[in-house]
């Protein structure tokens, strides 16, 4: 029996499905190849300095744009990531969490409850459709734009005093984590700045579970610690 031919609306719905398949899987395969863009970063065979996957020597040289991710739009952005290039700075330490509250210029909270443990995820990531274009979308297009040009990113997952306060647990770290790592972990242009201005010592149990669930989900990024300063008189 011969099946009857689709009316033209349902052809054009047929084609709609279609451009919306083709542009999921353009972003996809565009966001891995961003991700792939620099070099990966290790150690060198010797111990004694930060060089790429293929041997050169990496010498770091940093800006902080700490609250980057909050402070700036994205042509703000876009105006620092290209005058950070001209100037030679080849990495930029970031704040992902400066407070609990952080939000975008746009106005989207990075987490619910102040809890870092409940990342606020919103399904989609286009900036020009309302309700899509969440925190963490935001952040992934600022490494995306930062490894375009020969940026790499030191991220801080939560600023110390966040954790000195007491307002982040071993439980919710380990959380926060499993997150970001499995978010992240495809971006060759990341380097974990776990700490903020605060000794490794202080509320140990949180660096160490925040430290170690990163590594397990994504051992293939450096991880540093931002320890405090520590002024002596002469």
């Amino acid at each position: 029996m011969q099946q009857p031919r689709p009316t033209p609306l349902q052809v054009r719905l047929i084609l709609i499905r279609m451009k919306k398949i083709i542009l999921i899987l353009s972003l996809f395969f565009t966001s891995v190849l961003n991700a792939q863009q620099l070099p990966w970063l290790g150690v060198s065979e010797n111990k004694r300095f930060f060089a790429t996957q293929d041997g050169k020597p990496f010498f770091w040289l940093g800006d902080t744009g700490w609250l980057l991710f909050i402070k700036c739009n994205r042509e703000e952005t876009l105006h620092y990531l290209d005058g950070r290039k001209q100037q030679g700075f080849n990495v930029v330490q970031v704040m992902v969490l400066h407070t609990l509250g952080a939000k975008t210029v746009y106005g989207d909270g990075a987490i619910e409850a102040n809890d870092v443990s409940k990342p606020i995820v919103t399904a989609g990531n286009n900036i020009k459709e309302p309700g899509a274009y969440d925190y963490w979308d935001h952040v992934e297009w600022v490494v995306q734009e930062a490894a375009k040009r020969g940026i790499y990113m030191a991220l801080v997952p939560v600023w110390g005093s966040n954790v000195k306060e007491g307002k982040v647990s071993a439980a919710q770290a380990t959380i926060y984590g499993k997150f970001l790592a499995e978010r992240f972990k495809n971006y060759s242009n990341i380097i974990w700045l776990n700490g903020g201005d605060i000794m490794g010592s202080d509320h140990k149990e949180v660096w160490e579970a925040l430290g170690n669930t990163i590594k397990k989900c994504d051992s293939r990024h450096l991880m540093t610690y931002h320890p405090s300063c520590i002024f002596l008189k002469a």
